[in-house]
């Protein structure tokens, strides 16, 4: 995961659901607008965001084994922008854990207000090794992950 949009992960229930934390910076250069418009997070990041934490939960079920290449979106809405200071609130919820494919649903939140929401989001389980260091992700999962 080498673009971190994943800041904080809450809880987690191994292949059930995860929840975590994107805290949109002011300094953040992906919210400059190229025509002069009120600076917001691209609905690109948002997404990419939704599925970072989708693919932190295969993670972490697999024990550092696997994680998830998307195969397929049935179906994305954004309802307001992500504006700078806003803390985003995520929930991914998973339909189906197979091993052949997990299916997710995922619901961005600001203040319980809808931000953007995906359904039948499917990514194919592949072994982790050959993306990433698990060592390294280990290290990362403990700076994120919220014990308290």
């Amino acid at each position: 995961m080498k673009f971190r949009l994943v800041d904080r992960i809450v809880e987690w229930q191994p292949r059930r659901s995860i929840s975590g934390v994107k805290a949109v910076s002011f300094e953040e250069y992906s919210l400059r607008s190229p025509w002069g418009g009120e600076a917001s997070l691209p609905e690109s990041l948002l997404m990419e965001a939704l599925f970072q934490l989708g693919n932190w939960l295969i993670v972490l079920s697999s024990d550092f084994t696997q994680m998830g290449l998307l195969v397929r979106v049935e179906e994305v809405a954004f309802h307001d922008p992500l504006r700078p200071g806003q803390r985003l609130k995520m929930d991914v919820d998973v339909t189906r854990y197979r091993p052949d494919g997990i299916v997710f649903n995922g619901l961005a939140t600001v203040n319980g207000r809808p931000i953007a929401s995906g359904k039948g989001c499917l990514a194919t389980p592949v072994d982790l090794a050959d993306f990433h260091n698990s060592a390294d992700l280990k290290v990362l999962f403990t700076e994120i992950y919220a014990t308290d």
